[in-house]
């Protein structure tokens, strides 16, 4: 099976500013490969709310109709990521957004690679190995 790559919107953010960052590089070159590009709800909640205009968000919402759909479980995704949140902290590795955690169950639930420039989901990947990700910038 091929590998899915669920972005996270910090990475979305570096590509859509056009930063040059070493995020905006990679999810673009991800993009040119053609590759099989993922979101989930909380990501396109996230991009989406960042619209300026309606122009913009009819923009982000083709982007995110494009892209390959990891839905939520309700059933497992939100207790799923109520225990990653907990079995972080009992670690030290308190999590910013339980947005994060949630993101953080689909990526494992669908064993997807998680791209992303948020400090959040290494900590996440340091407690829960199974979790793939891809990092390029420090924030």
């Amino acid at each position: 099976m091929n590998t899915v790559y669920l972005v996270d919107s910090s990475a979305w953010v570096e590509y859509l500013r056009k930063t040059g960052s070493e995020t905006h590089v990679f999810v673009r070159e991800l993009i040119e490969r053609g590759v099989h590009l993922a979101t989930t709800e909380p990501v396109a909640a996230e991009i989406l709310s960042g619209a300026k205009s309606s122009t913009e968000l009819q923009q982000l919402e083709r982007l995110t109709d494009g892209l390959i759909q990891l839905s939520l479980d309700n059933r497992l995704d939100f207790h799923h990521s109520a225990g990653i949140y907990r079995e972080a902290r009992s670690r030290g590795k308190t999590i910013r957004k339980l947005y994060d955690c949630l993101i953080a169950a689909v990526a494992l639930r669908t064993d997807a690679v998680l791209v992303h420039c948020d400090r959040d989901f290494d900590h996440l990947a340091e407690v829960f190995p199974r979790l793939r990700v891809q990092r390029h910038d420090q924030d």
